[in-house]
């Protein structure tokens, strides 16, 4: 159990990063696609964090209120992970409406992308490894956040297309649309 408390913390600090540089890749890009992908790796923070104490939580010996074990825990985190993944998705939404409304164009995106692309490629190596910890351990909390890791790598060559195709074609209403498609 130790392993897979170390994996959960493990993840708040790979989440920082990720988080740190996909904010950056936002930041200098002014992008909403970027942003939504931001956006998204708050949500992997806190999802971090909560499969972490979850993990911690349901490594706890059985007593006489829970003479089952507390490893219903990790059920709850996989839940909240869900909830926040919606919240998240309302935010981008709003975001990608005003986006829409008042299109700006992209600065610097080559150096954006670049940025976000080693946030992705952090992001795909650390899912593989929770999904086999998650699967070996019979981890739902690390599953569930493997799989959430998972669909933000998806959505993150998504968002590396979308930014790219604006890019090169100067359709500033595709960066909104792509944030919309994100949430």
């Amino acid at each position: 159990m130790k392993k897979v408390i170390k994996l959960a913390l493990s993840g708040i600090g790979i989440g920082v990063l990720v988080l740190a540089l996909k904010y950056a890749a936002y930041h200098l890009t002014g992008s909403v696609a970027l942003y939504s992908d931001a956006l998204e790796s708050i949500v992997n923070v806190a999802t971090a964090l909560a499969a972490f104490f979850a993990v911690r939580l349901s490594a706890r010996p059985p007593d006489s209120n829970h003479p089952y074990g507390h490893h219903k825990a990790e059920y709850l985190s996989a839940v909240l992970e869900g909830v926040l993944i919606v919240v998240a998705a309302i935010a981008i939404l709003q975001r990608a409406y005003f986006a829409y409304l008042d299109p700006r164009p992209i600065e610097a995106p080559f150096l954006g992308l670049a940025i976000n692309g080693v946030a992705t490629v952090i992001n795909g190596a650390w899912c593989l490894v929770l999904l086999r910890a998650g699967r070996t351990r019979r981890s739902p909390a690390l599953l569930a956040d493997a799989r959430h890791l998972l669909t933000d790598v998806i959505t993150s060559i998504g968002v590396f297309a979308g930014v790219a195709l604006v890019a090169a074609t100067d359709w500033l209403v595709l960066d909104p649309l792509m944030a919309v498609i994100v949430a």
